[in-house]
């Protein structure tokens, strides 16, 4: 299930048992409807974890909403301490759920590679390199369903042919670099920006390569 927003977007997976969340963005507001979004689509199905791709506050503004929710929080190994700080944070001017449930954070780290399996279903989380934006930047990818989940890295522009600004190139083509180096098969792109989904072919165009390079 793609949770869009007006300018941040979540990926909410099912699993025999659980649901799984990509990304709680922006702040407590959004990430509490995220969460409640999801178990609606999903109903009668713990939310058991939740994926934060990257340390940034505009994709992870939302995680200690997370944490109360009893979650195990899934991240790059690089944000374990950061997020134990986060985790342990007072919140005496605006209290928060977190604040007043004053529940302990489940972490489990991932390096280069990792992966979510309940035997049926399996998402599948690599770390991009060569990707100048962060480096601990966990991009989303659904073997089965050859969906790829990213933030940041490749945002289509509204209309299909239209050049990404400058800056946003190298970015783009870091992307297509890490698919081409993973071997991985995807169909669609579901950015975690935008108003659409993509494809490989679109990021290829969007970063100045062919799909034969």
């Amino acid at each position: 299930y793609y949770l869009t927003g007006g300018s941040h977007h979540s990926l909410a997976v099912e699993m025999r048992d659980h649901i799984v969340v990509v990304d709680v963005p922006n702040n407590e507001a959004r990430a509490v409807a995220v969460l409640a979004k999801a178990k609606e689509l999903i109903p009668n199905k713990p939310i058991r974890y939740v994926v934060t791709s990257h340390h940034h506050w505009d994709h992870l503004g939302g995680i200690r909403s997370a944490i109360d929710e009893g979650a195990t929080i899934v991240t790059h190994q690089s944000n374990k301490a950061f997020l134990e700080r986060v985790a342990k944070t007072p919140h005496t001017i605006v209290p928060d759920r977190l604040a007043a449930s004053k529940k302990s954070v489940k972490i489990q780290t991932v390096g280069n590679k990792g992966q979510l399996t309940d035997g049926t279903r399996t998402i599948e989380l690599y770390l991009l390199t060569g990707y100048e934006h962060t480096g601990d930047m966990l991009v989303t990818y659904l073997p089965k369903e050859k969906i790829l989940a990213e933030p940041d890295a490749f945002t289509p522009p509204p209309q299909i042919g239209t050049p990404l600004i400058p800056t946003a190139v190298p970015y783009a083509k870091a992307l297509y670099d890490n698919i081409r180096r993973l071997k991985l098969d995807v169909q669609v792109i579901a950015p975690l920006h935008g108003n659409r989904t993509g494809d490989v072919a679109e990021l290829a165009r969007a970063a100045g390569v062919t799909s034969s390079n």
